[in-house]
């Protein structure tokens, strides 16, 4: 077996301190004005510095595709469709994210449509 190595290195999009949440969230909100506090929250949470490549140069929530529920964008599904090897649905709501706990079915259907589509 080979020697612990994760307990000292980043996940990805982990690579700055956790003190510096907060520099980061508002650099977040900075950048994408468009996201709410909550968003931000979670999808810095989530991503970490990968945040920006999954939002680019949006200017609006437009700009990120369509949206399934509150939260998720088409930006994000496709980020974790290419990246992190989703495949369905349920590998985003509830594998990646807890976010099949609020979204309503029909945005679940939505959701797997587009992922057909993607």
């Amino acid at each position: 077996m080979s020697p612990r190595w994760t307990a000292k290195t980043a996940l990805p999009g982990g690579d700055f301190a956790w003190e510096r949440f907060e520099v980061e969230f508002d650099a977040a909100r900075e950048r994408w004005p468009f996201l709410t506090a909550a968003q931000a929250q979670r999808l810095l949470a989530a991503y970490g510095s990968r945040l920006k490549d999954i939002f680019g140069d949006a200017k609006s929530r437009a700009d990120l595709g369509p949206g399934f529920g509150p939260d998720l964008t088409g930006a994000e599904v496709r980020h974790l469709m290419t990246k992190e090897w989703a495949r369905f649905p349920d590998d985003i709501l509830w594998r990646r994210s807890k976010l099949g706990l609020t979204m309503p079915a029909a945005d679940r259907d939505a959701l797997a449509a587009f992922m057909a589509t993607v």
